[in-house]
């Protein structure tokens, strides 16, 4: 999915010139125009040749209009139904820096309109498992996992850990394994019940009061990887008894701003190089372009 974002430059569609981009929500479609075609660049300073536009197609289509809580339901909906139906799930937003992507993920408490992506999860998550409850009678249980990645070197910590030693099953540190068939798996970070919405709410509040005092403590700009995970029990008619239903995992992403650097490009790299990953992971490439 793709959401437009207001003109960086305040004023700048005002100034005689027209967008780069033309937006068609209803055909989920963004054509882009050369800029050598557009009022931004003197008549003097064009080229000859003007480039063709070139058109692209998205899931869906934000334009800068629409609201956040729009945002929200559009790219949720979908996801938040197959983690409900046991498949694993993951949003995240990703682009440059200073474009809005953490006001996206968490929002402000303001008001609903203003909710991010991660606080709807949840709220909706818990609505949906209620109606699930009613329709077919199957339990869940929800616990949630908080895990931050910072540095050049790429540290893991455990925004939960201290809730976990509390209740008496902390953990020894956060790490990644190498499993032959799965590939790479983040072991052993704490994962707390949530049995409500405003319980689950309180962990991600508390994951990111930890991430925020870790960055001014060393100025570091980290990622915060928030799990739901879906424990599903199916009832036995005989005796009511719950059995196993799998598990699901619902991974909400909010990506930081990548390190400053003296070579600019540095984080065009950055975003070319999780673009790479992405794709390898649409096209089911078994080898993963992340090292």
């Amino acid at each position: 999915m793709l959401r437009i974002c207001s003109p960086i430059i305040p004023g700048q569609t005002e100034q005689g010139g027209r967008s780069f981009l033309t937006i068609d929500p209803r055909r989920k479609q963004v054509t882009v125009h050369d800029p050598a075609a557009s009022g931004y660049i003197t008549s003097s300073n064009r080229r000859a040749a003007v480039a063709a536009p070139k058109m692209f197609a998205f899931d869906g289509v934000f334009s800068p209009d629409d609201s956040l809580s729009e945002v929200c339901s559009g790219s949720l909906s979908e996801i938040l139904q197959s983690v409900i139906g046991g498949a694993d799930g993951c949003l995240f937003s990703y682009g440059h820096s200073k474009l809005g992507k953490s006001f996206t993920m968490i929002g402000k408490d303001h008001s609903p309109q203003t909710l991010g992506v991660i606080p709807c999860a949840i709220s909706w998550l818990f609505k949906l498992i209620s109606e699930q409850k009613e329709s077919t009678g199957a339990r869940f249980s929800v616990r949630v996992s908080a895990v931050e990645v910072s540095g050049t070197q790429e540290n893991l910590n455990d925004l939960l850990a201290d809730f976990s030693k509390v209740d008496g099953c902390g953990s020894n540190g956060v790490y990644l394994r190498e499993d032959p068939i799965c590939g790479t798996q983040l072991e052993n970070q704490s994962e707390l019940r949530a049995p409500t919405a405003d319980r689950a709410a309180f962990y991600f509040d508390a994951a990111l009061a930890s991430r925020n005092q870790n960055a001014e403590e060393d100025g570091r700009s980290s990622h915060l990887l928030f799990t739901l995970h879906v424990y599903q029990y199916r009832i036995e008619k005989a005796n009511r008894a719950g059995l196993p239903g799998g598990i699901s995992r619902l991974h909400l992403i909010d990506l930081g701003s990548t390190a400053k650097s003296k070579d600019p490009s540095n984080a065009s790299l950055s975003l070319s190089a999780l673009g790479n990953v992405i794709m390898a992971l649409l096209n089911g490439q078994r080898h993963l372009p992340h090292r």
